[in-house]
């Protein structure tokens, strides 16, 4: 059965045969399957037929869901690699935008490039995060009209949620062709809605599901040497970790998670950003496995963006825990919970100060969602971090509410209350109200939103950059379709102003960003854009803002850059004075091969002066990155830092395996050079490189799912 239109509901082919999952569609079953065909168009403009045509099938078992796709194109151009898991970004890819309760508040992305590599991500409440590792298995082979992909999903892989084997899912294929930088859809996005995946999901039902129990058990090792210069000489000290990490599912739609002495170590490296001369500390995007399921529920409206509440809940606060437990999923049909509880080891603590020498806190986490109409919801969510009698608590309530299809009003209310260790317990308790609107189309994008939180509002648990402020914002973004097949695709004017009111000092500062940006073929996209701004910093007003050029485009199937120049106004935090200066970044991906590939960043960052040209600061931030994937299961990386204000040059290496996720095996050399020299007494700065510390590290973990 062809289909070439929506339709509600597209039943699944159930078979008893499954097929071979090697990119070859020559299995019966897909002869059977419902197909799915008609994609259109929603990058960058709505509704237009897809250069190639795409067919879709569907079909299960009582234990996996099964999906294969015939993607008509000239196989000389098609954009593939052989990467890591979720590094496909750039590539020609499809994606099965799966939402599994068909509930309209989130869904898996679950993408496949032409060479069978997979990437996975989990959306809701408008953000997409990339760190979820699914265990499902694909593959892909580019044939003489194109490319075929196969994909299984274990139905113990995701959350649903089965009346006597009857399963409803809805469901949105997407395939992108990355030199015209196109996506499309089926079925076919409405213009009138915009990018609103989870309100236009095609339904899918499965009959035949079988009842079952999940149960994975995740034993791990790690074992590190690392050696610090101290005093002259290298101390070695070594550590071995074992670790278990368990997940019951109680239900298919509720899992319990618990981990001991849980190994939180980071494969992959944090690349460097400028730090120095912040108004707040730089945040860095959670990565470790345990946090990843749920995690898209601790979404909260009126976050992130140029918020300055980022995170209501940031996971990666809580450092390093001696046990955690989690319970995520849904109760009924309309109900979500998520809770962590963790008790955190902190070694930043003073145990100098008898009242601070508990380097142990418990931290815990409670998140209720009721789902309302389309993805509209209303939710509650409650934070702790109560440490040497000093505690941190945050509640409070927040949600969005679609209507007329395109419109989104969202807001939240916070309480924070806290009560210090130290001090005789002194309470401070401040609250955060946010209210937004939104509109998104085809031709227009735009928001108003009001924003006041107090100057005492504190979230240990969570991500706050600023307090004591009120603001008001307003950002417009026409879009224009010039006709034709000219070289400009989309033109995006965008104008965003603020006004803000610092409490502190009762000052006013102000933001006017105008950017004029165009898209073009093969992901290329210029803009141009003058922000000019104030700032109160410290009771005083000064000029922020900045002149900004930014180009980014894949000039050839194997090569892509990224350049941004800035030229900004700002203030220089340690003496509360006004600057001048640039910022450049500059990235160049090369793909050398299928298998090989290089990554190269540059940052600068200077501020000089504005009263006498002297130069507060500048800094240079180098990395390079050479990866080798050996097949789908095994690389080889290198990563190169270099950061110019520090004189510090890490180089690390790394041989990886994994299986699936969970089952892997990490093999991890890292060193830090610095430019110092012991002179007996002190280390003191030198013109030649001194290796101040190295480490080694072993990691293996194997994943056992009943």
């Amino acid at each position: 059965m062809s289909i070439s239109k929506a339709q509600n509901p597209v039943v699944s082919n159930k078979t008893e045969v499954p097929p071979q999952i090697d990119g070859v569609l020559d299995d019966e079953v897909w002869k059977n399957s419902p197909q799915v065909t008609g994609y259109k168009t929603f990058v960058p403009d709505f509704a237009k037929d897809m250069p190639y045509k795409t067919i879709a099938y569907m079909a299960h078992d009582e234990d996996n869901l099964y999906f294969a796709f015939k993607c008509f194109d000239d196989p000389t151009e098609i954009k593939t690699s052989i990467a890591a898991r979720d590094r496909i970004g750039a590539d020609d890819w499809i994606c099965i935008n799966l939402d599994s309760f068909n509930s309209g508040q989130s869904l898996y992305g679950i993408y496949v490039n032409p060479s069978g590599i997979q990437m996975d991500t989990r959306f809701a409440a408008g953000n997409e995060d990339i760190g979820l590792d699914l265990i499902f298995y694909s593959a892909a082979q580019i044939v003489d009209d194109g490319y075929v992909v196969e994909v299984k999903i274990p139905f113990k892989s995701i959350r649903y949620k089965s009346n006597d084997g009857q399963v409803e899912m809805g469901v949105i294929f997407e395939r992108r062709i990355s030199r015209f930088s196109t996506q499309g859809t089926f079925p076919p996005l409405d213009p009138d809605k915009g990018f609103a995946f989870l309100t236009q999901m095609m339904p899918l039902q499965y009959d035949g599901v079988k009842k079952s129990k999940l149960v994975e058990i995740l034993p791990a090792v790690t074992y590190g040497v690392n050696k610090t210069h101290v005093d002259g000489e290298f101390v070695r000290e070594s550590n071995f970790e074992p670790s278990l990490t368990t997940k019951i599912g109680i239900t298919s739609d509720l899992v319990f998670d618990a981990t001991i002495n849980p190994d939180f170590s980071q494969v992959e490296s944090d690349a460097q950003q400028v730090e120095v001369n912040q108004r707040f500390p730089v945040n860095y995007p959670e990565r470790r496995p345990f946090f990843l399921e749920g995690n898209e529920n601790f979404n909260f409206a009126g976050t992130g963006g140029f918020q300055p509440i980022q995170m209501a809940v940031n996971s990666r606060s809580i450092v390093t825990p001696k046990f955690a437990t989690k319970l995520t999923g849904k109760v009924g049909d309309k109900n979500i919970i998520s809770t962590i509880y963790a008790l955190d080891r902190d070694d930043r603590i003073d145990s100098a100060i008898p009242e601070l020498s508990d380097n142990t806190a418990d931290v815990a986490v409670m998140r209720y969602m009721r789902s309302l109409t389309q993805d509209s919801y209303v939710g509650l969510l409650g934070t702790t971090r109560r440490q040497n009698g000093g505690s941190n608590n945050v509640f409070g309530l927040d949600g969005q509410y679609r209507f007329k299809e395109a419109y989104q009003v969202s807001g939240h209310y916070l309480y924070s209350e806290n009560n210090a260790a130290l001090n005789g317990g002194h309470l401070s308790n401040a609250g955060s109200m946010y209210l937004g609107l939104s509109k998104n189309t085809r031709s227009f994008n735009g928001s108003f939103s009001i924003l006041d939180i107090g100057q005492d509002f504190q979230s240990e648990v969570g991500y706050v950059t600023r307090t004591g402020i009120s603001r008001a914002t307003l950002s417009l973004n026409p879009k224009f379709f010039p006709k034709g097949d000219g070289l400009i695709k989309r033109i995006d004017p965008t104008l965003y102003t603020s006004l803000t009111k610092d409490k502190p000092s009762g000052l006013n500062e102000h933001v006017i960003f105008v950017q004029l940006a165009a898209t073009l073929p093969r992901q290329t996209r210029l803009a141009v854009s003058v922000d000019r701004s104030s700032e109160i910093y410290l009771g005083q007003e000064f000029k922020d803002g900045s002149i900004s050029l930014n180009a980014s485009s894949q000039i050839t199937k194997r090569t892509f850059f990224r350049l941004n120049y800035d030229w900004d106004n700002g203030i220089y935090y340690p003496a509360a004075e006004q600057g001048y200066g640039k910022r450049i970044s500059a990235t160049l991906n090369i793909q050398a091969s299928d298998k090989f590939s290089m990554d190269f960043t540059h940052r600068f960052a200077s501020l000089y002066s504005e009263a006498t040209d002297a130069k507060y600061y500048d800094i240079h931030i180098a990395r390079g990155r050479l990866v080798y994937q050996m097949n789908k299961y095994l690389f080889f990386r290198g990563i190169a830092q270099y950061n110019s204000l520090s004189k510090v040059f890490s180089p690390n290496f790394l041989v990886s395996f994994t299986y699936i996720p969970g089952t892997v095996v990490h093999l991890g050399w890292g060193s830090v050079y610095e430019k110092v020299r012991w002179n007996g007494t002190d280390y003191v700065p030198n013109d030649q490189y001194l290796n101040t510390a190295q480490g080694f590290f072993f990691k293996a973990s194997y994943l056992w799912r009943w």
